[in-house]
């Protein structure tokens, strides 16, 4: 089994032999550069976390004896001070039941290298999924914000000092820092949701927790099978967007994460739509032979790992954005001849593990180059809460075919 954790050679000063356990992801955020041009998306983050107290709610999507918080300055060129951390039960908004101190080897502060992840100590938390719980980091005085999610779909609060019911002095829709909570309790399956702002849930609503993978995660959960998203909005499967592409942060957010064995991947909108737009304007338009190849090396990668990988057809896109500089470049019908091809190609081959046919879950039954308006969040782009629940319903159908029930 794989592990997040490295082979250290312990002192007998230390406790419990850590390192001999298993732990699964409960929730997770994949970590982003943060950007500094702000020209065309704005961070979401306060102008200075030096000295600042970030509470930060999420719903757990498996249940733990344990936990343990990983936090993340894998983008990072310089070291973050954490000096303190909490974990506590939510009770709405910033406030919480009372907050448990979490550990650092001991210690209740730490540094976290540049490029690297921080594991916390286990804290007893008994917890169900579904459960709200609360993360509150309080960062150094030198601390600079490098790394964060930046479509959280859930609000964070700066508050003035880590109590149960504090004073919140600004709200952020990002993550900062916390890209994973772990859990003690074995899973059957781990199930990886990876892919662009579909799977991120920029249409879902803020604070509903009405992604796919959540509807995906609350079910599946009853089965003992876990679910983290590993979505980045803007995301690409061969370039770098608002976020490292999947080809390059495969190995961080999918094969290093411990006990995953499944990943379910829909990625390629972006490749497709992006060349031409002002998102990439000198780009040159996209190339099916390159989308085959970078498919297949993400098989070829998750397969030599011993996971099975499920993919997902593209949805449609016409008429997306809408009344914004996007709308008159992002979809043509030379793009939707190759997403078509793309999809037809998917269906058809034999190097993936299974398929989930976004395309006609979401597609419009009378014009299947366009969004079922019943799947619609408004923007012809990205589903809403109930196109959402439709793919995680498609979904976890492929993922239980042939299981038990």
């Amino acid at each position: 089994m794989r592990s997040l954790f490295p082979a250290t050679i312990l002192t007998l000063s230390l406790a419990a032999p850590a390192l001999a356990e298993s732990w699964t992801p409960a929730w997770m955020a994949s970590p982003q550069a943060v950007w500094a041009d702000t020209s065309v998306f704005e961070t979401g983050l306060p102008d200075s976390i030096a000295g600042a107290t970030i509470r930060q709610p999420l719903t757990l999507g498996f249940p733990a004896g344990r936990i343990r918080l990983v936090l993340s300055n894998i983008h990072g060129n310089q070291p973050l001070p954490v000096d303190a951390a909490t974990l506590a039960r939510s009770r709405g908004a910033a406030g919480v039941e009372a907050p448990q101190q979490v550990l650092f080897g001991g210690r209740h502060d730490a540094v976290i290298a540049p490029g690297a992840v921080l594991v916390s100590d286990p804290v007893p938390f008994a917890a169900e999924a579904g459960d709200r719980v609360a993360v509150t980091l309080t960062f150094g005085p030198d601390a600079v914000a490098q790394d964060f999610h930046w479509d959280a779909r859930e609000t964070s609060y700066v508050i003035d000092a880590d109590e149960q019911a504090p004073k919140v002095l600004s709200e952020i829709p990002a993550r900062l820092t916390l890209s994973a909570v772990l859990s003690d309790r074995p899973a059957r399956q781990v199930v990886v949701a990876m892919g662009d702002s579909i799977t991120d849930g920029n249409g879902a609503p803020m604070d509903a927790m009405a992604r796919w993978p959540d509807f995906l995660a609350s079910t599946l959960s009853l089965k003992d099978i876990a679910v983290v998203n590993a979505g980045i909005s803007g995301g690409r499967l061969l370039s770098d967007g608002m976020g490292c592409s999947v080809l390059a942060r495969l190995g961080q957010d999918v094969l290093a994460l411990p006990s995953a064995d499944t990943l379910v991947l829909l990625i390629g909108t972006n490749d497709i739509a992006w060349p031409g737009t002002p998102f990439s304007p000198d780009e040159a338009p996209m190339r099916l032979e390159r989308l085959q190849a970078g498919f297949l090396q993400v098989a070829a990668r998750v397969h030599a790992q011993g996971m099975q990988l499920i993919l997902g057809t593209v949805p449609p896109f016409e008429g997306a954005l809408p009344g914004t500089p996007m709308e008159a470049t992002y979809w043509s019908p030379e793009k939707d001849a190759l997403r078509r091809a793309l999809n037809d190609w998917l269906r058809e081959a034999d190097f993936h593990d299974g398929l989930v046919d976004f395309d006609r879950v979401l597609s419009a039954p009378e014009d299947d180059a366009r969004l079922n308006p019943d799947h619609d969040s408004g923007d012809r782009l990205h589903p809403g809460a109930q196109g959402n629940r439709a793919m995680a319903d498609a979904v976890s159908a492929t993922l239980l075919k042939g299981q038990d029930r």
